[in-house]
């Protein structure tokens, strides 16, 4: 017999989640959890040309597609290369359909700073309003519960950056197994309510192209515009090598140029 009207879509079988976060947050350590080994080092990216690293976990009755992105703030690499190499992560699972989440990675440092907020607003400009449905928060490196001023203020960032889910998990890296399975099974039930309401649809190409329409007509009505010039050749080589693959030959160039102008504009939040 078929399902009665209105119940609720049944969770995918495989769940695309993408960490994204600043350098340290805690994503790799996240994926390992996930994976229940060690099977990705954190210094994967050092010379690795690949937008990020893939790995699947068997998680219930699903298939978790974990996709570990170079961290926001690298120390080794331009933000141009990061930004590039964070957009061509988006469709590494497939040509048009990207994730199902966008799972934001926070290390707890005593809260939230403007640096915090900014960088966020940063990856709004870049996959557009309608992302914000798709970003979950998760909260790593806090030891035991937390408090109601730790509480307030995340949710006081939540509404500051635009995220349209108010929830978010919290997952100690550091702790012993049955509180890491439990942090995990509240993470995935999260993420799946998550998808449910947005009717398990991907994040997809066409909203960020979209997206990238919108910033280019930001861009050509700022103060801050700042062209290509020969200093920035390697840069361009990189960024069109790693976004050539996922995006239409005529885009690249339009991604390219709006990665420098927000490299320029938010440098202090991405450094």
């Amino acid at each position: 017999m078929g399902g009665s009207q209105g119940s609720k879509p049944e969770a995918p079988e495989e769940l695309r989640i993408m960490l994204i976060g600043k350098t340290g947050a805690g994503k790799t350590s996240i994926m390992n959890t996930f994976l229940g080994k060690a099977a990705v080092t954190k210094n994967s990216f050092a010379s690795d040309e690949a937008p990020c690293t893939t790995e699947t976990a068997p998680f219930g009755n699903q298939r978790l597609v974990l996709a570990d992105t170079l961290g926001l703030c690298h120390t080794s690499k331009s933000k141009e290369e990061v930004l590039s190499k964070l957009i061509a992560s988006t469709f590494q699972f497939d040509s048009e359909q990207g994730p199902h989440v966008f799972l934001y990675v926070h290390r707890w440092e005593d809260g939230f700073t403007t640096h915090d907020v900014e960088r966020v607003k940063v990856l709004r400009r870049i996959f557009g309003k309608e992302a914000m449905r798709y970003f979950f928060l998760l909260i790593t490196h806090i030891d035991g519960d937390l408090s109601g001023g730790q509480k307030n203020q995340i949710r006081k960032f939540i509404k500051k950056v635009g995220f349209k889910t108010q929830k978010y998990c919290v997952i100690n890296n550091r702790g012993n197994e049955n509180r890491k399975t439990k942090e995990q099974k509240e993470l995935v039930k999260e993420i799946n309510e998550m998808v449910e309401n947005n009717k398990l649809r991907n994040y997809t190409k066409e909203m960020f192209e979209h997206a990238q329409e919108v910033l280019r007509n930001q861009i050509q009505k700022s103060k801050t515009q700042r062209q290509m010039g020969a200093g920035d050749q390697h840069v361009a080589t990189v960024a069109k090598a790693l976004l050539s693959p996922v995006l239409p030959a005529d885009f690249v160039t339009v991604v390219l140029q709006a990665n420098v102008w927000l490299a320029t504009k938010f440098d202090n939040c991405l450094t």
